[in-house]
């Protein structure tokens, strides 16, 4: 007998929960368009050249290849994997959105705000809260160089989780290229810095003097790793700048850095915006400012994104970009475990009727609900047979466990003459 289990990584998801995700997606989905973004959908599949040499980083090894079709399929030709396969899918959703600003940018306002909700894929190793597909939540802005960008990126997102019942979460602001200065003033050679900072971007997640090792690994001399990372962990949040500044990073970077911190600190309540060093994003197509969102209930970040300004060009558009993407799951596994009250959803509305007398008024009855709006849903039921009642109210239980906001009634016709609560 074939086993019922989803694919290793992957998840079903129960009606409950799916009402739920809706329910929350809707807010995030209306706080994005409040602040003038606009929607767009592209295609989980990408081909391989898009996908590949992107600056996607460890990403770009976890892709889901797809075979190649018909007369292209040449395996007696081919002498690696690669040469079997022609797309992939998406790792995220920032490679596929400037693919679609090349396709479409004749057709779309400048700058262009835009949001994408839908999933991505990663063929990483499963583990709790992980799973290798997954929905991202994303807002970009592609063709303002300035920092308004990242200020209204940063006030839009930090909204988004407000609106969604969080506060206390912090936004941990860098820039790459002060990073990039202050390591080669260290003595770090120029080749090695981005390999260096791979290992930098571990420190919230490794003991210092791991981080200290693999720097060493990575070709940094012990004296010069010893001593980076110790500057950079023992910099406080409010001298941040300052003590940037004294390690050797430039005025541009830092004047960005300062811009953004100034004008997004009190643009939300609840949201704690520092600079941070040591926030590095270990994607490659960053190239100045980069941010992360944490939250104390969660061990990782739930949100993150920063510049790529030189994305664009791979298709031949000089075109400056900045994005942030929500962690839709994480978000919401970390609203399961801190019981966060959820946000009320419409009525359902159990219709209890006899098929061989009531039909046609039902049918009415429903429509009639349904404008009204409430989420009907029609029970046959013949009068002296077993009432649907406790069933009713198991299944409304099970809902309920599973995720689901809504109220839960329930109407006899011939019996009720409106709607009666079943469960809150």
């Amino acid at each position: 007998m074939k086993s019922s289990k989803p694919f290793r990584g992957m998840k079903d998801v129960l009606p409950g929960e799916v009402e739920r995700r809706n329910t929350l997606m809707g807010i995030v989905r209306a706080v994005y368009r409040a602040h003038g973004y606009l929607e767009i959908e592209t295609p989980i599949v990408e081909s391989l050249d898009v996908l590949f040499g992107s600056g996607g980083g460890e990403n770009e090894k976890l892709t889901y290849r797809l075979l190649k079709r018909g007369e292209k399929l040449e395996i007696n030709e081919s002498t690696t994997a690669d040469d079997l396969c022609d797309g992939g899918l998406r790792f995220d959703l920032t490679v596929p959105l400037c693919r679609f600003y090349a396709e479409n940018m004749h057709r779309l306002p400048k700058p262009f705000r835009s949001i994408q909700i839908g999933p991505s894929f990663r063929a990483e190793r499963p583990q709790k809260g992980r799973y290798r597909q997954f929905t991202q939540a994303d807002i970009d802005i592609i063709g303002d160089p300035t920092q308004l960008a990242e200020i209204e990126l940063i006030t839009a997102s930090g909204h988004a989780l407000h609106t969604l019942g969080l506060t206390d979460f912090s936004v941990r602001l860098n820039d790459r290229r002060a990073l990039d200065q202050i390591l080669a003033k260290a003595g770090i050679e120029e080749h090695l810095i981005k390999s260096a900072q791979i290992a930098l971007d571990k420190l919230d997640k490794l003991p210092p003097q791991q981080v200290v090792e693999e720097l060493h690994l990575r070709g940094v001399s012990s004296p010069i790793a010893e001593g980076i990372v110790g500057k950079l962990t023992q910099i406080p949040p409010h001298k941040a700048i300052d003590a940037m500044s004294d390690l050797g990073a430039e005025e541009a970077p830092l004047f960005s850095l300062q811009t953004i911190l100034q004008h997004s600190s009190h643009s939300v309540k609840g949201m704690r915006v520092i600079v941070d060093p040591l926030c590095v994003r270990g994607l490659g197509y960053y190239t100045s400012t980069v941010f992360e969102v944490s939250h104390p209930a969660s061990q990782s970040s739930i949100a993150g994104g920063g510049r790529y300004d030189n994305m664009l060009s791979r298709f031949g558009l000089d075109s400056p970009a900045c994005g942030i993407s929500l962690g839709f799951d994480r978000i919401l596994a970390m609203m399961d475990e801190m019981r966060l009250e959820r946000p009320k959803g419409a009525k359902r509305l159990y219709l209890i009727f006899d098929p061989e007398i009531e039909l046609d008024v039902a049918l009415v009855t429903s429509r009639e609900y349904r404008k009204a709006g409430y989420l009907v849903s029609m029970v046959s039921h013949r009068r002296g047979s077993r009432s649907p009642m406790k069933r009713l109210a198991t299944e409304a239980e099970e809902l309920k466990r599973q995720g689901a906001s809504e109220e839960f009634w329930f109407q006899t016709l011939g019996e009720d003459q409106e709607p009666r609560l079943l469960m809150h």
